[in-house]
């Protein structure tokens, strides 16, 4: 699983981060509680950001 979130674009892996922090922050407006979400987008986006190889314009896989 990680080899293939490496293998997406750093802007889509932040998108999804974003998407779960997003909707996590809605449903809490809403009245709910859904920690899982913040905690799943705030993993995600510590592992979003191009890696070292990457940046270097080197591919992981």
């Amino acid at each position: 699983m990680f080899e293939w979130w490496a293998g997406l674009p750093w802007w889509l892996r932040a998108g999804v981060a974003l998407l779960f922090l997003f909707v996590s922050t809605i449903v809490w407006f809403m009245g709910r509680f859904w920690p899982w979400g913040w905690v799943v987008g705030v993993v995600l986006l510590l592992f979003c950001f191009p890696s070292n190889s990457e940046k270097k314009g080197y591919h992981d896989f």
